[in-house]
């Protein structure tokens, strides 16, 4: 998180205030996640889809753009392409059908 957030900072060692603030700001995060998701499948449910989206789709597709040694064909790359749009449109359709099953399992409806 640390890198994500401050990546041209000095190392995070050498700095405790940065440090404290990290890990109070992550725990929090995690603390406010298991007081409020009401089941753990529901969490799981939501991990679960965006990583196999992600494993199986997303991140094959990025390593065929990100050609550093120019083996891709310029058809490789569309597909590629494609591959990622058609991923991340999937993945959004799941997740919002899991979300409404949340909400209508929920408010008991």
């Amino acid at each position: 998180m640390d890198g994500l957030l401050f990546p041209s900072a000095r190392p995070l060692a050498l700095s405790n205030t940065r440090f404290a603030f990290t890990t109070a700001g992550l725990i929090t995060v995690i603390f406010l996640g298991a007081n409020f998701i009401p089941s753990i499948w529901d969490a799981f449910q939501f991990t679960g889809e965006t990583a196999a989206v992600c494993l199986g789709f997303i991140f094959p597709a990025a390593v065929t753009l990100r050609d550093r040694h120019s083996i891709a064909t310029k058809e490789d790359k569309i597909l590629a392409l494609f591959m990622i749009v058609l991923a991340v449109f999937s993945n959004v359709i799941s997740v919002y059908s899991d979300a409404c099953a949340l909400f209508k399992k929920n408010s008991g409806t």
